[in-house]
């Protein structure tokens, strides 16, 4: 999984001058670093979330199909281009996970990662499985049938790559939620990605939103 920084639109000045229009004082001189960041921490504390979305962060990402679909339940705020396999055609990269155990309580999800013979046989069905999808969809290639329909038979593991662009506050739900012991730990690790691409380009804001 990767997240790659592609472009920013404002700064934490951006979130004060926002706030402060409402009382006309967006275009006076700047009040000082500590005001504007207790303006910051107070807008953050108290719910005011509109001045967070005067700003635009986008992500270039690569997640595995499923991890993806999560990202995209988060829709307010957000808008994503995904690449196609209607129109490419290359062997797609196959994501490996680290095999976690089943547990009773599935609102966990998992538990602890499997261990000796239990993994090595996890991780051989699993490549054994996937490689031959992919295998398989080239061979579908080969015979001429369209990528619209070949890409039917690729595994849920394989890595796609889209544009994801939203707001600081937008961003700031996704990493607080999915950083949350109870989400799935691929995304926790992803959230974590997308949390360290962003707090250096607004970082008063981002500690005040995901603390």
């Amino acid at each position: 999984m990767k997240v790659e920084y592609i472009d920013h639109m404002g700064s934490d000045n951006s979130v004060v001058k926002a706030a402060r229009v409402s009382f006309a004082g967006d275009n006076e001189e700047a009040r000082g670093e500590d005001k504007d960041a207790k303006l910051i921490k107070y807008l953050a504390n108290h719910g005011h979330w509109t001045p967070f979305a005067h700003t635009s962060i986008t992500l270039r990402m690569t997640a595995p199909v499923p991890i993806r679909t999560q990202c995209f339940k988060h829709k307010v705020g957000f808008s994503e281009n995904e690449e196609s396999r209607r129109y490419i055609s290359g062997t797609p990269e196959l994501f490996t996970p680290n095999f976690r155990g089943q547990v009773k309580n599935k609102k966990q999800g998992s538990g602890d990662n499997l261990t000796g013979t239990d993994k090595v046989n996890a991780d051989d069905l699993y490549k054994y499985s996937t490689m031959r999808a992919i295998a398989t969809y080239d061979l579908l290639l080969d015979n001429g049938v369209c990528e619209e329909q070949a890409r039917f038979v690729l595994p849920q593991g394989c890595l796609v790559n889209w544009y994801w662009t939203g707001s600081l506050s937008a961003f700031a739900r996704f990493v607080k939620q999915r950083s949350d012991s109870h989400a799935q730990l691929e995304i926790q690790e992803l959230a974590k990605m997308v949390s360290d691409a962003i707090q250096p380009l607004y970082p008063v804001s981002w500690e005040a939103l995901t603390r």
